[in-house]
């Protein structure tokens, strides 16, 4: 028996040795033997000083800077780009917004070429990443005036307030900066959108993230299509995929996009060769350069994986139920296995939703950001303030770390100092009541509410950035009021983006006969006139409240 158990632990222990040989054989660096047969070498220097142990890579393999900053690489020259893991402590030089992390691959597999890259010391053990995303910049619905005026003063004062606190400040989009369908018929592509950014003179050094709108149309479709239409998009903000080191945080990029521009072009198709269609999944190339890049990262180092589109879905709204939103999420999932922390952050929907997906023993969530150009730039561009498909305002995050511990707060383009607003769903009825687009609406759209059915005396409380574990108290004359959670129509939503689409323009597509509903809070008070006491308590403790004076107005803007 003591034989039998000592042969089943050898076998056990052979078994986990093979085992992490081969991870280790799969998580690794490139040791380069002969530097004679390598085809990219180069330096990296910080006020002419090396610097060691920074990682190196051309999208495949990996290379790490020796004592003398050197580095040297065999590679196969299928990316257009070399590119450097930014170490912590450090940003890499550059002479505008875009960090210079990167440099273009200038010849052929048999020729050799150097490129040296520059890093500035910089203590970001304490910072802060803006996180915004679809900005969809075309040239229409007065956009880029919009984002001008109105969103970047709200930018502006939060990276003045933080500077003013010490804290370094970083930016990053998480893709549609552009839009695909319209690169050519409003003369606005990917490339016009770095250029916007220094001619507005954006604050902050910004990482990009490649959207599926941010992709070069005209592009003949074929095995090659996603590589070839991503070119331009390449030419001007660099890897598609590529990560860096701030304070404690390991930052990733992924390109979760694999674009096929497969059939007819729609929606006019000026200049394109094809319909703009696309597969939800992370390429092979990106996961085998994912591990690699893994191999040198401390499992207890929180992640920050950013991507345009989200890697879970939410069934609900409400933040309880998910389900994996890419063709190969699982696999992601099981290279991330043994990390303490990830979080994912992506865009692509336009509204703000949370995915806790697990907590013990790792914490893995996902933060799904509200859209800057909300539901494409519509609502701003009739009056009423950038709103989103979920009836809450457009905005950005703001990811806090102090070293490896991250906080977050959303911030509303159109007000930026609140988290929520209410809704007195008696003024809601009386505005239907007396809007005869509204009454058009509905005869075309039946199956959306008018609110006639909805009790007396309700009010909906609409948390813009809600996640699970926080926390929602409405008292009236001091007594506490039941609150439910629940997905309904946002009257917000429906009086101002619903109407432009259908009753404005007299057209009425059967896409938009299903009614849009999301997450927000109900409660009933008891008579018509009587103030509420609202308070809103967040993942961090941090309480915001509002007095709400009835009976109150409804207006379809936000602010």
């Amino acid at each position: 028996m003591i034989l039998e158990k000592i042969t089943l632990l050898a076998v056990a222990l052979s078994m986990a040795i093979a085992t992490a040989d081969a991870q280790s054989n799969y998580r690794s660096t490139q040791k380069v033997k002969d530097r004679k047969n390598t085809n990219i070498n180069g330096v990296v220097e910080c006020d002419g000083n090396a610097v060691a142990g920074v990682v190196v890579s051309d999208g495949y393999e990996t290379t790490v800077t020796d004592k003398n900053g050197r580095y040297w690489l065999n590679s196969r020259k299928l990316n257009p780009q070399i590119f450097i893991s930014v170490p912590s402590g450090y940003e890499a030089v550059s002479d505008d917004v875009v960090p210079g992390f990167w440099a273009d691959i200038t010849s052929g597999v048999d020729k050799t070429e150097r490129h040296d890259f520059n890093l500035t010391k910089t203590d970001n053990r304490r910072h802060a990443m803006i996180v915004f995303t679809d900005p969809h910049f075309c040239n229409t619905r007065n956009d880029i005036s919009t984002f001008t005026e109105t969103c970047m003063p709200v930018i502006n004062n939060v990276v003045s307030k933080m500077r003013n606190d010490s804290i370094t400040v970083y930016s990053m989009n998480l893709g549609d900066a552009s839009w695909d369908r319209l690169w050519y018929e409003n003369d606005f592509n990917i490339a016009d959108f770095r250029k916007l950014l220094n001619d507005i003179d954006y604050p902050t050094p910004l990482y990009n993230v490649m959207g599926n709108h941010d992709n070069d149309g005209a592009t003949t479709p074929g095995d090659s299509t996603d590589f070839n239409a991503a070119r331009p998009y390449m030419k001007a903000f660099g890897p598609r995929y590529y990560s860096f080191n701030i304070g404690g945080i390991h930052y990733i990029v992924l390109d979760n996009i694999v674009y096929k521009n497969e059939g007819q072009p729609r929606f006019g198709g000026k200049g394109l060769a094809g319909s703009c269609n696309y597969d939800k999944a992370i390429t092979d190339e990106q996961l085998r350069w994912l591990e690699n890049d893994l191999a040198h990262v401390d499992y207890s180092t929180p992640l920050v994986i950013a991507a345009h589109i989200p890697f879970f879905k939410s069934k609900n709204g409400l933040g309880k139920k998910y389900t994996p939103n890419l063709e190969n999420t699982d696999r992601l999932m099981e290279i991330l296995k043994g990390h303490d922390e990830v979080h994912f952050l992506t865009g692509h929907t336009h509204y703000n939703t949370f995915c806790r997906i697990s907590d013990s023993p790792n914490k893995v969530v996902e933060h799904n950001i509200a859209g800057t150009c909300g539901a494409w730039w519509y609502t701003s561009a009739a009056g009423y303030g950038i709103i989103c498909p979920d009836g809450r305002p457009g905005g950005f995050t703001v990811f806090n770390a102090e070293d490896r511990n991250l906080s977050w707060d959303f911030i509303a383009y159109d007000a930026p100092d609140e988290k929520f607003n209410t809704i007195d769903i008696n003024s809601v009825k009386e505005f239907y009541d007396n809007s005869g687009e509204l009454k058009i609406f509905r005869k075309h759209y039946p199956r959306w509410s008018d609110y006639s059915d909805e009790p007396d005396n309700q009010v909906y409380i609409n948390v813009w950035a809600w996640e699970p574990g926080w926390k929602v108290s409405v008292t009236e004359n001091g007594k506490e009021l039941p609150v439910e959670h629940l997905s309904l129509e946002s009257p917000n939503y429906a009086t101002t983006y619903m109407l432009w689409k259908t009753v404005w323009i007299e057209q009425y597509p059967e896409s938009y006969a299903k009614p849009r509903k999301e997450a927000m809070f109900r409660t009933v008070a008891s008579a018509k006139d009587t103030p509420l006491e609202i308070t809103v308590t967040d993942s961090f403790g941090n309480e915001y409240r509002q007095s709400m004076i009835r009976p109150k107005k409804f207006s379809p803007a936000i602010k």
